[in-house]
């Protein structure tokens, strides 16, 4: 099968892996990603599996909620980048409420992702939901646009 052609189903994998992020996924971790995996976002740079699964792990014990739902595809040779919302639930964040954050993730595969980049805003993400940092964070922001 060429790359081209395993392009949407590998896709479609990483779309029903993030769906509803959870303990059971971090399991079929093997079955989209490479062994030498290198794993980027702008709080992590990861490699290899084993550091991707520990991240996943963290995570997981520290969200009560995470999913995604995915917007767009542009798929290449070798290479897709997906627009998604992520909806997740931290205790330590907006008070334990449901939060968005919009980011794109640009991937290259062989038969698995073998690189994995996410872009996404860590104020939006972190910031803006702790107090008092939250209110300066938004008060720069808004300063800036000005």
């Amino acid at each position: 099968m060429s790359i081209t052609a395993s392009a949407p189903h590998i896709v479609k994998q990483l779309e029903q892996f993030y769906s509803e992020l959870g303990m059971a996924q971090v399991e079929r971790l093997s079955d989209i990603y490479a062994d030498d995996i290198e794993f980027i976002d702008p709080l992590h740079h990861l490699h290899g599996l084993q550091d991707l699964r520990s991240y996943f792990e963290h995570l997981l014990q520290n969200t009560s909620q995470c999913h995604f739902e995915f917007h767009s595809r542009l798929i290449a040779e070798g290479e897709f980048s997906l627009t998604w919302q992520m909806q997740f639930a931290h205790p330590k964040l907006g008070n334990g409420r449901i939060l968005s954050l919009d980011g794109i993730s640009h991937l290259k595969f062989n038969d698995k992702i073998y690189y994995h980049r996410d872009y996404y805003d860590v104020s939006a993400m972190l910031h803006d939901h702790i107090p008092v940092i939250g209110w300066l964070s938004k008060k720069l922001k808004n300063g800036l646009a000005q």
